[in-house]
């Protein structure tokens, strides 16, 4: 706990180093590999309400794993709570927003956009969509369960992309889902019996942000 961020603007600032610069990443990965990044992304609405109606199967899975019992998400289920919920606490519901929305962004085109696509030049649709999702899992590796539940989930993603040819499908999805989960585990969720027990207290939030910003 003591190697958390301490403020609200130290996890929007490391939020932004790190999905922005998977962003950035993205474009000298997809030139030594021969796919521009957004080279499949195509603004259509028809594609992009799309993604929003395939959030909804995720959904379920998320609250099982938030409020099941099941012993093989234990650990998934005790991260959420112990670290990602306190730390994210600090954020405003904009802060939220704009660091689901960037991860949305950054990771697909790294993960769908360039590796999927180099994948599949060579290789069959299943093989380039699982290997792709084995690597999404392995940046997303803090416990076996969320190795799993990440990979299973890149592969639904690499599914999306590959039956719509189009980014904004996965984008969608992907930034919808976080989007539903930091705002679900910092404003509705509450899995202390009291919360001045949780890891963060409401008082002990910092903020170095002027109140006027959001």
């Amino acid at each position: 706990m003591d190697q958390l961020p301490k403020t609200r603007s130290e996890v929007v600032t490391i939020s932004i180093i790190i999905e922005g610069g998977l962003v950035l990443g993205s474009y000298p990965l997809g030139w030594m590999l021969g796919h521009h990044p957004l080279a499949s992304f195509i603004i259509n609405w028809h594609d992009a309400w799309l993604g929003m109606v395939a959030t909804i199967p995720l959904i379920p899975i998320f609250l099982i794993m938030v409020h099941g019992s099941i012993p093989f998400l234990s650990k998934l289920k005790s991260i959420s709570k112990d670290t990602i919920r306190p730390m994210m606490r600090r954020c405003t519901i904009p802060d939220l927003i704009g660091i689901s929305m960037l991860a949305g962004v950054g990771e697909e085109m790294i993960f769908r956009g360039v590796l999927q696509s180099w994948l599949a030049q060579d290789s069959p649709a299943w093989a380039a969509i699982i290997a792709s999702s084995i690597s999404f899992g392995m940046m997303h590796s803090m416990s076996k369960s969320y190795f799993v539940l990440a990979t299973l989930i890149g592969a639904y993603l690499g599914f999306l992309f590959y039956w719509t040819g189009n980014l904004i499908t996965p984008m969608m999805v992907h930034f919808l889902y976080d989007a539903f989960a930091l705002i679900y585990l910092t404003r509705v969720w509450s899995p202390y019996p009291n919360e001045e027990k949780a890891p963060i207290a409401d008082e002990e939030i910092e903020d170095s942000y002027p109140d006027d910003m959001f």
